[in-house]
């Protein structure tokens, strides 16, 4: 089997753009790529290819095919040649400017074969107002919010403290909490405001195929909190109870969801309340997240061989999660241990 793994960053996002990524983006993006590459060519009969800048082509496992992105005139014509030759091809890019979305459709219009997120499901998760809609009509809890446009100024109406955040946006960049009155930035097109959720950020991770899909242990996120709710890392487990919460919310907000195939994740917030009431769902990420970096290393089980088995086979084992495990926002794992169950 032949698999096409692509990270934007990585990849030659920033060739025709003035400047680099920021460094949380490269930080990540590296962290995301280095582990699935490695997690597929690990599989016995697959063939792993990827398509990275010169900068990070020594750092990928010795079994895989690099291309080089070194113009972006290399990038484009590397990248449609490696989805038609793929059997599979994953997908990891950031949400803003439609950049996830437009790779998505690029890889179905050469005739390609996603095993992430189709462009369909990305639609709606990476757009946080149409997201915030499909989960409010079956009544999933989620934070009360609707859109604002650049620059706009919001009033003494609003039920304070907001967080107001771009439409589109992705690893918390560009997210505000607000206690009063204030004005939207001008580097997004449009922004969605919503209400603060206080609680424990948390996030869950599907690995989907159609209808199928096994849900993955609940990680704790490290956010800079209560300012610009930067990403600091993660950590795992909760504890039990909070574990049932954070599935059980997370399963609703999935099945307002359309189907899709691949690795999602969905971010919350849990509550004071013991029963859940409070707990609320944040927003979608339909691709892979750094969380994945935590979950691999907290499991003997390959998480890409499972998702291969639950795509190929429409089955497979549900992983066991024996470890407590810390990471950084980079991806560095800060501690391994054996789970206290």
């Amino acid at each position: 089997m032949n698999l096409f793994i692509y990270e934007w960053v990585c990849g030659g996002g920033y060739l025709d753009r003035l400047g680099s990524a920021p460094d949380s983006l490269q930080r990540e993006a590296w962290a995301m790529l280095s582990a699935l590459v490695a997690d597929f060519a690990a599989l016995d009969g697959c063939q792993v290819a990827t398509l990275v800048e010169q900068a990070y082509a020594e750092g990928i496992d010795a079994k895989v095919e690099v291309r080089l992105a070194d113009s972006e005139r290399a990038r484009k014509s590397q990248f449609g040649k490696l989805v038609r030759q793929a059997d599979y091809t994953v997908i990891v890019a950031p949400e803003f400017e439609g950049i996830l979305l437009g790779l998505a459709g690029r890889v179905e219009r050469l005739g390609g074969r996603l095993l992430s997120p189709d462009a369909a499901f990305v639609e709606i998760a990476s757009d946080k107002q149409s997201t915030y809609e499909r989960l409010y009509k079956p009544r999933i809890a989620t934070p009360r919010g609707s859109v604002l446009m650049s620059g706009e100024r919001f009033g003494d109406g609003m039920p304070y403290p907001i967080v107001v955040k771009p439409i589109d946006g992705c690893g918390s960049l560009g997210v505000v909490r607000h206690d009063g009155p204030g004005a939207c930035p001008l580097e997004s097109a449009a922004y969605r405001w919503e209400e603060f959720a206080e609680g424990l950020p948390v996030s869950v991770a599907f690995l989907c195929s159609g209808e199928h899909r096994l849900t993955l242990e609940p990680c704790v996120q490290r956010l800079n909190q209560p300012t610009d709710f930067t990403y600091l890392g993660g950590e795992l487990p909760l504890s039990p109870e909070q574990s049932q919460r954070a599935h059980t919310l997370a399963a609703q907000a999935m099945d307002a969801l359309p189907t899709t195939t691949g690795y999602v994740g969905v971010d919350l917030v849990l509550g004071d309340a013991p029963d859940g009431s409070d707990d609320k769902v944040i927003e979608i990420n339909p691709r892979y997240t750094t969380s994945y970096i935590g979950l691999r290393a907290a499991t003997e089980a390959n998480l890409a061989a499972t998702l291969l088995s639950l795509v190929t086979d429409g089955a497979a084992a549900e992983p066991t999660f024996d470890k407590a495990v810390a990471w950084n926002a980079d991806g560095t794992l800060t501690s391994v241990e054996s789970a206290d169950r």
